[in-house]
C-alpha cells in the first residue's frame, strides 16, 4: 500500500489504497489486541484453534487471519497459520524486538485522528477526550513504552551518526525510556549520563535502564526542562530526542539557550527529532498532523528554523545529519575560541 510508483494522475487505485490505510491499521491494531501473533508464536494453528484459544468468533477469526496473510503478518500452509518473520520478531511479547506497545499506542491515536478535519476547521487539538479516558498511569505508562519501542528501531544509527570522542558527561533532555542514553553509553564506555524528566516518567525510566545493567553510570533527575536551569559548563554533549515538536518555538529558543550555558567549552547539542525539508517527506507530514490533532502546541519544524535556535544561542558548526526519510539530527558546537577545531562533516546547515 501507499507505494511511490503509484502516485500517477492516471492510477486511481492509488487513492483507493490510502482510503484503505485504515482498514489496514485496524488488522493490525486488533490482531496485537487479542494477542493472536502470541497464539502463533506456539506453532502453526488452524482458525479454529486460534479461535479457541482467544475466545473469538471461528469464521470471523479466519477471515481475520486471510487479511493478515495479505498484509504479509502471517503464512498459511494448507489449513495450518503459523506468523511471518516479520509478526514473529516484532510482535510477539515477551520478544526483544516486541513493537505491541509502539501498536496500542497508534490504536489509542485513531479515535482523534477521525477528527482531523475538525482540527484543520479550528486549529485546536481534538484528540484529549479519548486519551484521557484511561487511568494516567496507565496511559503514561503505555506511552513511555510505546517510546521505548520505536526508539529502539534507530537507536544505534543514532549512537553512529555521533562523535562521543572526549565525552564523558552527556544529558538527555526527556529521556523517557533512556533507549537513546543507554546506546550512547555503549558506544563511550567511559562516559556517564544524566536523564532529565518528570517525576513519574522517571518511575518507569528506572525499571528499563536497570533491566539494560546501566543504573552504575546514569543519574535520573526529575524536573522540568523547560523551565529548570540546566547548570552552567556541565556536560559534554546534550541530546534533545523528540522532544521540540512538542513546544513552540520560543520555548525551544529559551531551551536552546540553557543548553548553550550547560555545555562545556567544545561540548556539543543534538537536537533529534522528525523534521519538514524543502520536499517533506510523508512520515514527517503526517507527524506533524499528529502535533495537530493531539497537542496544544506542536508541530514539526523545519532544518532551518531549528538551525536559527542554535545559532542565535552561540552555537556554531550547525550541521544536519538525516536518520530516516523524515527524520534527522541536528547539531551544533559551544566554541569558545581557542578550543575551536571543529569540522562540518555533514550536510551543513545555512541560513
Amino acid at each position: 500500500m501507499f507505494k511511490r510508483d503509484a502516485r500517477s494522475s492516471s492510477n486511481g487505485w492509488y487513492i483507493m489504497d490510502i482510503c484503505r490505510g485504515h482498514w489496514a491499521a485496524q488488522v493490525l491494531f486488533t490482531a496485537v489486541d487479542l494477542g493472536l501473533f502470541d497464539i502463533l508464536a506456539r506453532g502453526a494453528q488452524t482458525p479454529a484453534r486460534v479461535a479457541a484459544a482467544l475466545g473469538t468468533h471461528p469464521e470471523a477469526t479466519a477471515r481475520l487471519l486471510v487479511a493478515l496473510e495479505g498484509l504479509g503478518l502471517v503464512k498459511r500452509e494448507g489449513e495450518f497459520y503459523r506468523n511471518a518473520p516479520l509478526a514473529g520478531r516484532h510482535l510477539v511479547r515477551g520478544r526483544d524486538a516486541y513493537l505491541g506497545h509502539a501498536v496500542h499506542h497508534f490504536a489509542n491515536l485513531a479515535e482523534g485522528w477521525s477528527r482531523l478535519g475538525e482540527a484543520v476547521r479550528t486549529g485546536r487539538p481534538v484528540g484529549f477526550e479519548a486519551v484521557e479516558r484511561t487511568n494516567y498511569e496507565e496511559r503514561l505508562r503505555d506511552y513511555i513504552l510505546a517510546m521505548r519501542d520505536q526508539a529502539r528501531l534507530k537507536a544505534d544509527r543514532l549512537a553512529a551518526a555521533l562523535d562521543l570522542s572526549g565525552c564523558e558527561r552527556l544529558l538527555d533532555l526527556g529521556g523517557g525510556p533512556g533507549v537513546y542514553t543507554v546506546a550512547l553509553l555503549k558506544k563511550e564506555p567511559r562516559a556517564r549520563a544524566t536523564i532529565l524528566d518528570l517525576a513519574p516518567t522517571l518511575k518507569i525510566t528506572r525499571e528499563l535502564i536497570e533491566a539494560a545493567g546501566m543504573m552504575e553510570r546514569v543519574e535520573l533527575c526529575a524536573g522540568d526542562f523547560t523551565r529548570d536551569e540546566l547548570g552552567e559548563g556541565v556536560y559534554d554533549l546534550v541530546l534533545a530526542s523528540n522532544v521540540v515538536h512538542i513546544y513552540d518555538a520560543a520555548t525551544n529558543r529559551r531551551l536552546m539557550e540553557r543548553v548553550f550555558r550547560a555545555l562545556c567549552p567544545g561540548g556539543q547539542v543534538v537536537i533529534h527529532d522528525y523534521v519538514l525539508a524543502e520536499e517533506p517527506s510523508l512520515e514527517a507530514a503526517l507527524f506533524d498532523l499528529n502535533m495537530l490533532v493531539g497537542t496544544l502546541t506542536g508541530r514539526v519544524y523545519g532544518v532551518q528554523e531549528m538551525g536559527s535556535w542554535l545559532e542565535d544561542a552561540g552555537f556554531e558548526d550547525v550541521t544536519y545529519h538525516p536518520l530516516t526519510p523524515g527524520s534527522g539530527l541536528l547539531k551544533g558546537r559551544k566554541w569558545t575560541g581557542k578550543e575551536k577545531g571543529g569540522r562540518a562533516v555533514d550536510r551543513p546547515f545555512k541560513k
